[in-house]
């Protein structure tokens, strides 16, 4: 081999060298790239929120009072208080029927027993509340729902038959010598309906009659 062949074979294998140191390099530097890049620092985590409280629906509904009967001490009163009013309100009198007694809210009523009221008799209602009530009213009323009724549809009546004019915790229709009369010639289901006008508690209504 000559000295130009020897020189370019040198020369090669120094070109081989240098591409391999290259190749290494590359190696290297395509390592690091393959590594995920920084994604900086984690967000805070959510702050937790406050529940929300349902709206406030307020308070249940009141119930609203309602009409009780009387209980055995309360009627007992009231009869006691009728037997000592009737010998000077309604003289010579019968009781018609039991007692209205109920235990009433103010401003609202308590219906009797139906009964009948009858051509030629006389007759006589009172009506009494414990202290808590301070006017009890009474009235009088035809019973629109009896039978046995066709004949008074001719006269036109209305419901309302009387009605008391005192004031007070007592109250009377047709008391003393001023009995109320039925006026027409046939018999009419009626009953009493008394009212709490003033206060609240036991009101009372009692009818009495006789023959004239």
């Amino acid at each position: 081999m000559t000295v130009t062949g020897r020189s370019l074979g040198s020369a090669v294998l120094l070109a081989l060298s240098v591409a391999a140191l290259g190749c290494g390099g590359s190696s290297k530097e395509s390592e690091f790239a393959d590594d995920a890049p920084d994604a900086g620092t984690p967000p805070p985590p959510p702050q937790p929120t406050a529940s929300v409280p349902p709206p406030d629906a307020g308070l249940p509904p009141v119930a609203a009072p309602t009409v009780a009967p009387c209980d055995g001490v309360q009627s007992l009163a009231m009869t006691t208080m009728f037997q000592g009013r009737a010998a000077g309100e309604a003289p010579k009198m019968q009781p018609e029927g039991a007692p209205v007694c109920s235990v009433v809210p103010e401003g609202q009523t308590a219906s009797g027993q139906t009964f009948m009221l009858q051509p030629g008799n006389c007759y006589t209602f009172l009506a009494q509340a414990l202290p808590t009530v301070t006017e009890v009213d009474v009235q009088l009323e035809l019973d629109l729902n009896a039978g046995g009724q066709p004949g008074l549809a001719a006269f036109n009546l209305k419901p309302v038959l009387a009605v008391d004019s005192d004031t007070g915790p007592t109250a009377a229709i047709g008391a003393k010598q001023s009995c109320y009369q039925w006026p027409f010639p046939i018999a009419a289901t009626a009953k009493l309906v008394v009212k709490a006008r003033t206060g609240s508690g036991p009101v009372a209504a009692q009818a009495y009659s006789r023959k004239k």
